[in-house]
């Protein structure tokens, strides 16, 4: 049998019922096609799944009540930080999804002296609440029930300096070195800085080694962002993480 997760912000505890809100139902209703006997699971990010038995479901209604809390170990041991200079929005969605499902705990997105993309006060609302989703409906589909930290756009400048138990590392294209081939061991927490199309400017690069990171490269092809970005986190979740 078909079982459904999907994201609510709602508090949720054993035995309370609730009606589930607009979006929701329409996406439940209209897009999966639940039914009143349909198994449906929710998680709001504090790390459990909870099973519900669905009470009421219609164009105008989908209310259920949780009948248990479930503990899930879907969240890795490393804690990933991404700073993901934003791309063209299909590219940066991309990224952010698949990062996501291969386990990243926080991501920052970043504006860089080569970011093609305007970014006014309003875009900016706009695209958080966007990106939101993307790792909400991600969280859905690949059974984490923690939803990752999804941080205001920055700058580089804003970046703070590593601490002595954090490792950070910046693609370059222009170095030898490897995370394979650095000596670190595993980390509390691993920091990924991931360039634009164009790649990042001297300058910031600069800026990036000051803080404490170190160059790295992912192979001898240039990758673009979105596949850079994933590419990242995988090889860290396989090297200090829980990738097999």
């Amino acid at each position: 049998m078909r079982v459904v997760r999907l994201y609510t912000p709602q508090y949720l505890a054993p035995d309370i019922e609730l009606e589930l809100d607009d979006n929701i139902r329409h996406y439940a209703v209209n897009v999966l096609r639940l039914n009143k006997h349909s198994t449906l699971k929710l998680f709001n990010g504090d790390g459990f799944d909870y099973s519900c038995d669905i009470l009421n479901i219609s164009k105008t209604s989908l209310r259920v009540k949780i009948t248990e809390q479930i503990t899930l170990n879907s969240e890795s041991s490393l804690t990933t930080h991404l700073y993901l200079s934003i791309s063209k929005s299909s590219h940066m969605d991309y990224a952010i999804q698949k990062t996501v499902e291969a386990g990243v705990t926080h991501i920052l997105p970043i504006v860089t002296e080569r970011t093609v993309n305007k970014i006014t006060t309003k875009s900016t609302e706009n695209k958080h609440q966007h990106w939101q989703r993307i790792i909400q409906s991600a969280c859905e589909q690949c059974g984490r029930a923690i939803t990752p930290t999804l941080f205001p756009i920055a700058a580089i400048d804003d970046i703070k300096p590593l601490d002595s138990n954090e490792s950070g590392l910046i693609l370059n294209a222009n170095t030898d070195q490897t995370m394979h081939s650095l000596d670190i061991s595993k980390p509390s927490c691993i920091k990924l800085l991931i360039g634009p199309e164009g790649g990042l400017t001297e300058s910031e690069i600069d800026t990036a080694l000051k803080k404490g990171f170190r160059a790295i490269r992912l192979g001898p092809r240039v990758l673009r962002t979105e596949t850079a970005a994933l590419s990242a986190v995988l090889i860290a979740q396989l090297i200090w993480g829980d990738l097999a």
